[in-house]
């Protein structure tokens, strides 16, 4: 995802091939949460994630927004290197070279629970979603920028503010335990998964690459505790492939919100 990262599987073949391709699109460092003990309401999420090899990633924040009705769950997420958010701010008030390596990560997931909730302690959800890098020079508005700065910043714009990119799709299934203890519960998920892994927005010199894809399996295992259905903790841990390597990540996080837990 952000220039920080070891990049590896398509990411690295597709480096190989065309120099100025952007990085992978999976958020090294955040487990992907996907806790099917959910109910009808509207969060808002704060995490922060690493792996737990250092040469992967650095600290990573994550924020975002759930909405739940019924049976149906879905989440939008932003998350970046936690280095790189001062300079990000930077580059899109104020563009200059070196812009164009900064990037965040959108994602986006939808949950569909088809067994449990309810009085239930046992749910079991299907999921998918995706996930693609948006560079500084997307998010560039060169009207906005003083006037010195207006032909750099359309220069970095057409330069680096379209073209080929990763895209990441989660595909897979979560089991989730919830504990009673009073005030609060304890929710215990597991939750494997395949993620797909293409790049997208290919020009015609690169058109090979966006021909190819690559599934690698994964797994998470996580626990939320849900105080009075307004605070949430939530922490999780996740692994598997990523290209050739075994890539593992832990995450810590809270939520605020009208219900949306159970």
């Amino acid at each position: 995802m952000m220039n920080a990262v070891t990049r590896a599987g398509l990411a690295a073949v597709g480096l190989a091939l065309a120099g100025s391709l952007p990085a992978s699109a999976q958020i090294p460092g955040m487990p992907l949460f996907t806790n099917p003990r959910y109910g009808t309401g509207i969060r808002i999420h704060a995490d922060f994630g690493q792996a737990t090899e250092a040469t992967v990633a650095d600290r990573v924040i994550q924020g975002g927004l759930s909405l739940a009705v019924g049976p149906v769950g879905l989440g939008a997420n932003v998350g970046v290197l936690k280095d790189d958010l001062a300079q990000t701010q930077t580059c899109v008030q104020n563009p200059s070279l070196g812009c164009e390596d900064q990037t965040v990560t959108a994602s986006a997931l939808a949950q569909l629970r088809v067994a449990g909730g309810g009085a239930s302690n046992l749910s079991l959800s299907v999921f998918g979603g995706a996930s693609t890098d948006i560079t500084a020079a997307d998010a560039f508005d060169c009207s906005t920028v003083p006037p010195a700065n207006q032909a750099l910043c359309a220069q970095i714009a057409a330069q680096y503010g379209a073209g080929a990119r990763q895209l990441t799709i989660p595909v897979g299934v979560a089991i989730g335990l919830r504990i009673p203890l009073g005030l609060g519960s304890l929710n215990l998920w597991g939750a494997p998964r395949y993620n797909i892994t293409r790049f997208i927005n290919c020009d015609a010199t690169n058109q090979a690459i966006c021909d190819a894809s690559e599934s690698d399996f994964r797994w998470a295992v996580g626990a939320d505790f849900p105080i009075l259905r307004l605070l949430s903790i939530r922490a999780a841990y996740d692994s598997g492939k990523i290209g050739n390597q075994t890539v593992a990540f832990w995450g810590l996080g809270a939520s605020i919100g009208l219900g949306g837990m159970r």
